[in-house]
């Protein structure tokens, strides 16, 4: 019995380190140069991505991986089509390839692309086709800011400009800190909801703005809910989960067009004569949030969002939001 308890314990053991081993192996998505390529790595839909050489002619298929890439130093040779400003004045010279969720594949082609960037949930059904004709495909995610810092080191090895990268992470990291040393001692609770034309849903801690809400340390009330089917960041909305929390600030996140989403919310939330009794209603807390820092990603000006909200949150300590 002795001898097989033993044995017992030695297979637990080795099995413990496999498993260790394997985690670490699929988590793990460095990038690696040889004199057999210019980098190698895994991307975000865990598929090996080879680069031979430096990429000259690369084409984003993402406003937020766009504004990385420049940031840290580099050009695009495509650029998705966008209804807003271009952050950076060269990006405004660019070709475009159509929006985001409709991007032509046809003038992707023509630009003779060496690689191609394109954001994990939406571009994956590309990648067979671009596949086809030999072009390297990298499908990413950037949500948290984990992942933008992520992406901003990852942006500086594929460009060539690693040093420029490390100075704008330190930068940003450096904006962030500079906020949170400010933090009040007693923290808040918060409800993050995230309204559209179509529903109203509550933002978890994955989201942008969930994300950004852990940094200043408020308590974000719906945290650890069941998400929703196939969405990590959002969980399905309650009215009595919002009367329960108590929260002290309700944060909206918009998606649409504000006339038909204010139509959804006073269907959904204001009918309710629960809502009026929220102490966050009652206060005047209540604040919608700029769809650009907080429903599109904000890349490399997540430090932006850490800034907004706090404003919000804490306008004693930060001032008011302008």
């Amino acid at each position: 019995m002795k001898g097989k308890l033993t044995y017992l314990v030695c297979m637990l053991s080795i099995m413990s380190i496999i498993v260790a081993g394997c985690a670490s192996s699929t988590q793990e998505k460095s990038t690696t140069k040889s004199p057999d390529h210019y980098l190698q790595m895994t991307d975000d839909a865990g598929r090996n991505v080879v680069l031979r050489q430096k990429p000259q002619r690369i084409v984003v298929l993402s406003t937020s991986f766009l504004d990385v890439l420049y940031g840290v130093g580099g050009k695009a040779a495509g650029r998705p089509s966008s209804k807003t400003p271009q952050t950076f004045p060269a990006q405004q010279e660019i070709p475009e390839v159509g929006f985001i969720y409709n991007v032509n594949v046809e003038q992707v082609l023509t630009l003779q692309p060496d690689l191609i960037i394109g954001f994990q949930g939406i571009h994956d059904k590309l990648i067979p086709t671009f596949e086809s004709s030999k072009i390297p495909v990298m499908i990413l995610k950037m949500k948290t800011y984990d992942d933008i810092l992520a992406k901003v080191k990852l942006f500086g090895e594929i460009a060539g400009t690693e040093e420029q990268a490390e100075k704008l992470l330190a930068a940003m990291q450096a904006s962030i800190n500079e906020v949170t040393a400010k933090l009040p001692n007693q923290s808040k609770k918060v409800i993050i909801l995230h309204a559209t034309a179509k529903n109203v849903t509550v933002e978890l801690e994955h989201s942008i703005a969930g994300n950004v809400a852990a940094i200043l340390k408020l308590k974000n009330i719906a945290a650890g809910s069941t998400p929703i089917a196939g969405d990590s960041e959002t969980t399905p909305y309650s009215l009595e989960k919002l009367v329960e929390g108590d929260a002290d600030a309700i944060l909206v996140v918009t998606m649409g067009n504000m006339a038909e989403i204010e139509k959804r919310m006073k269907a959904d939330l204001e009918s309710n004569p629960a809502w009026g009794g929220l102490r966050a209603v009652k206060t005047g807390q209540v604040f919608f949030l700029p769809a650009e820092l907080f429903q599109l990603n904000p890349g490399i000006r997540f430090h932006e969002s850490v800034a907004y909200m706090a404003k919000v949150m804490y306008p004693e300590v930060y001032g008011n939001v302008k």
